[in-house]
């Protein structure tokens, strides 16, 4: 049964009605949202902080919405297929798919990240799994306690992931195909280029990563009725950083349909 451990020394954490605390006495409060952070120190050193806080309500906006339901559909059954008691979420934002994953497969999930403001609102909503703020880097676990770990458009380590697989687990990957969101990228860049994967080792896949058991293509096109859902959409993704308020506004004006492209890859271990 997954169980968190110190960051610091790597005991095991023995929880009480305030936090949690090691047989170092290394201490860590719950917040009154019921997450816990285990970040040594309270922060990550030499790593951003992770989405800001409007990053992270501009996702919650377009998964309330129903505009990525298909994507969390399949980010769920593939937890479900798995037949995932515990399940985690490595970068788990706002929730939305660590809920879904874990309702569906009646799992019990347990999601980190390395934003605060993502967990807090996290916590806030799905009361019934676990939150922590953590680096994926760093898993605060025990080896071998979880029958499914998540990935969904943020880093994969993959010894840390396979480190708290059990034998037989299952990593699911969700990494964006080559025409995602594109209608967006015509909009903002005057050379937009299909994607690829990124090449900088903290985001990407490293070479250990041994070739996927199953891809499964997600690709629809959402209808963006809405300025206010364009916006949305567009500031919850890394393209925001770099739209100057010109862009921003063509984007609101014209993002009528844009096109979802993403690749759930299933990895048995």
């Amino acid at each position: 049964m997954p169980a968190y451990r110190c960051p610091v020394c790597t005991s095991a954490l023995d929880a009480d009605l305030a936090g949690f605390e090691c047989v170092n006495r290394h201490r860590f409060d719950r917040a009154r949202e019921g997450y816990v952070n285990l970040l040594p120190g309270g922060r990550l050193k030499g790593r951003p902080a992770g989405d800001s806080d409007a990053m992270v309500r501009a996702r919650r906006t377009v998964f309330d919405a129903g505009l990525y339901r298909p994507v969390v559909d399949a980010v769920a059954a593939g937890v479900a297929d798995t037949g995932a008691r515990a399940v985690l979420d490595c970068g788990c934002g706002e929730g939305a798919y660590l809920a879904a994953a874990s309702a569906r497969g009646a799992a019990d999930g347990w999601g980190i990240d390395v934003s605060k403001p993502a967990v807090r609102l996290a916590a806030r909503r799905h009361q019934g799994l676990h939150f922590a703020v953590a680096s994926s880097y760093a898993l605060p676990f025990e080896d071998d306690v979880f029958d499914a770990v998540l990935s969904v458009f943020s880093p994969r380590p993959f010894a840390e992931m396979m480190r708290v697989l059990v034998p037989g687990g299952a990593a699911i990957v969700v990494t964006p195909g080559a025409d995602h969101l594109h209608q967006l990228k015509a909009l903002i860049y005057d050379e937009p280029r299909p994607h690829a994967a990124p090449t900088d080792a903290a985001d990407s896949p490293d070479s250990e990563w041994p070739s996927p058991n199953e891809v499964r293509e997600v690709r629809f096109d959402i209808d963006l009725d809405e300025p206010s859902l364009r916006t949305a959409l567009l500031e919850m993704t890394p393209f925001w950083w770099s739209t100057p308020p010109a862009r921003q506004r063509v984007v609101e004006e014209q993002a009528a349909t844009v096109t979802v492209d993403m690749l759930v890859a299933i990895y048995h271990c």
